[in-house]
Order: structure tokens, then C-alpha cells, then sequence
């Protein structure tokens, strides 16, 4: 089973984020991805977007790379500004990380049976790229860590006698993020959200489909599966059918220091016949390492990951050498 809850920052992962997809090379890391999302706008200009995941079964942890507003970042006036509110199943809301006028900083709120709030260390440089993570862990007690570059910045706990359950929606809010009616430009990228693995330090290479390599036996073009548009799409009318694909896109940093798994990511449907189930699949020194099968719904399309911590052909630990060139998915 697979520790990601959700990997990315492209359209097809996010609703209510088309058209914020950007290019500008300030906003993202060019090592791991191609795009970032851009947002411009005046102090009371909200654009709230949402992430929806399973329900962790430890802690979860988030981490993404955040570029505060261009500029007054660092003064916060609008007393309703939102930065990161976390929801569970009820849609009650559990925990947020908000941005305070009174202190121009953001502070970690833990929302169980009282609202606790923590002091804070934290001030959004104006443009300034950084990695921001965050803790949250949901029981007797609820509690929100705030980190960063890595840093702990703030925390708060609160008891939780009346059973709020885990997080599964998270709400970028998006809003009052700087002091000035002028429009300002601010970066994410690279949002994961993983289930008791911390995201400190861990980062994610996106790559995507490039060419048809050994298998061709779905219907439909490898296109449809690198153009950021769901509604083009492969098709399986028979268990046991393969596609697979050469990659392309950044190859990550120049200094690792450790591989901790590949992750096969698709978005995908069941149809009225057929296959229900889909698999990912690694294909190496000419032979396939199948990923076990998940079934997914017909209702709506929906993330399937599948993950490989180590090297299938030989159980030894990954590295930036041995990385898998032709991936797959199958059907099942």
C-alpha cells in the first residue's frame, strides 16, 4: 500500500485551480517539475482551492514550495486572510494554519473541542521561495506542527474528547495574504500529502509519459495520457492489457543523496464493462513488476498511486542509476 495521498499541483489533481497553471520559472523548482500555480491579486482578492485524499491512517503530513506574495508579504490586514484550513469527513474544520493581522504571522490553530492557538515564529518574506510543511495528527488530541525550511515555526493542541475524525479535504484559502490593493504575484508547487511519512526534506521528480515502448494494447493514443485533459483518456475492454511509455520531463537535482521510492500515478474510471481495476507497472531489463491492482469507481474518475520503495529486480535500495526508464499500466 502506498503512503502517498496525493501528489501534485497540475489541474487534473486540483479542482479550482484551471487557469492559474504558469510557466514562470520564479514560482517553481526546475529540477522536479515544469509549471507551478500563479495567483495575482489585491489583499482582499480570495482564491480558495481544495484538495480531497483518503483518510491517513498515521500522522499526515504536507509539504509544498510556497512563494509569498511579491510584495508587503510580511504585513497582513485583512483579518479574515487564510492560508491553510484542514477538514475531516464532516467537513468540520480540525486545523489551519492562518495568518494573523494583530501579529503578521502565521500561526498553527488546533480546532478540537476548544480552539488553541500557537505562538508564532513566522514571517512570509515577500517573494522569497520556501518549503513549507506541516504535521497534523488526529486522535485524543489534535495537533498542528508549522515548519519552514525544515524549522518549526508554530504548534497547538487542543483535546478532542468529541472524536473529530482525520483530515481528508484541505483548503488553500488562498486570501489577505499581503497588505497592499495593488496586485501581487504568488507561487505553489509541489504539494504532497503523505500518510506517516514526513515530507521534511523529501521532494518529488514529476515525469511524464513521452513515446509507446513495448506495450500498445489499450485503445487510444500515449497522448491522451500527457495532455493535462481528462476528458482524453486510454481504454481497456480486457483484463491482462498493457501501455507502456518512455518518460520525459526533469531528471531532479544534481546531488541526491537518496532515492526513497518511484510512484506510478494515474487518474482513473471503471467502465460499465469490462475491467474494474487498474495497476501500474515497472518494465526492466525486459521484464514487467507489476504494482499490486486497486479497483476504482465508475462514478468519477480518481488518483490510483502505486509505489515500489526499492529496487523490484533485486530488492536493493533505489538510486538516481538505476531509476526505471519504461513504465506502465495495466489492466486487471
Amino acid at each position: 500500500m502506498s503512503y502517498i495521498l496525493h501528489l501534485g499541483h497540475q489541474p487534473t489533481d486540483i479542482s479550482g485551480i484551471s487557469g492559474y497553471l504558469s510557466t514562470v520559472t520564479a514560482g517553481f523548482d526546475a529540477t522536479l517539475d515544469v509549471n507551478a500555480l500563479r495567483f495575482t491579486g489585491a489583499r482582499n482578492v480570495y482564491a480558495p482551492f481544495r484538495i480531497t485524499h483518503a483518510p491517513p491512517t498515521g500522522d499526515l503530513w504536507l509539504g509544498f514550495r510556497y512563494v509569498p506574495p511579491s510584495g508587503d508579504a510580511h504585513n497582513i490586514t485583512e483579518a479574515n486572510a487564510t492560508f491553510l484550513d484542514f477538514f475531516n469527513a464532516s467537513n468540520l474544520l480540525i486545523a489551519r494554519v492562518r495568518p494573523l493581522s494583530s501579529t503578521n504571522r502565521y500561526h498553527a490553530e488546533a480546532h478540537g473541542d476548544t480552539t488553541e492557538q500557537g505562538s508564532s515564529s513566522y514571517f512570509a518574506t515577500s517573494g522569497q521561495p520556501q518549503w513549507i510543511d506541516v504535521r497534523l495528527a488526529v486522535g485524543a488530541d489534535i495537533t498542528i506542527e508549522f515548519f519552514a525550511d525544515g524549522v518549526l515555526q508554530s504548534t497547538a493542541t487542543a483535546a478532542n474528547t468529541g472524536g473529530k475524525g482525520k483530515p481528508v479535504h484541505l483548503v488553500f484559502g488562498n486570501g489577505g495574504l499581503h497588505n497592499n490593493f495593488a496586485n501581487y504575484a504568488w507561487y505553489y508547487a509541489h504539494i504532497a500529502i503523505l500518510d506517516g511519512v514526513s515530507t521534511i526534506g523529501r521532494r518529488f521528480v514529476r515525469r511524464v509519459p513521452n513515446t509507446v515502448a513495448t506495450y500498445n494494447e489499450m485503445i487510444g493514443s500515449v497522448d491522451a495520457l500527457k495532455d493535462g485533459n481528462l476528458a482524453s483518456r486510454v481504454a481497456s475492454t480486457i483484463a491482462g492489457q498493457r501501455l507502456s511509455f518512455s518518460l520525459s520531463g526533469p531528471t531532479g537535482p544534481a546531488a541526491v543523496s537518496a532515492v526513497a521510492g518511484v510512484h506510478l500515478k494515474q487518474i482513473a474510471q471503471a467502465g460499465t464493462n469490462g475491467p474494474q481495476a487498474t495497476a501500474g507497472f515497472l518494465r526492466m531489463e525486459g521484464v514487467n513488476h507489476d504494482a499490486t491492482p486497486v479497483t476504482v469507481p465508475s462514478l468519477a474518475p480518481v488518483p490510483v498511486y502505486s509505489s515500489w520503495a526499492v529496487n523490484p529486480a533485486d530488492a536493493t535500495p533505489w538510486s538516481d542509476l538505476t531509476l526505471p526508464n519504461e513504465v506502465g499500466i495495466l489492466s486487471a
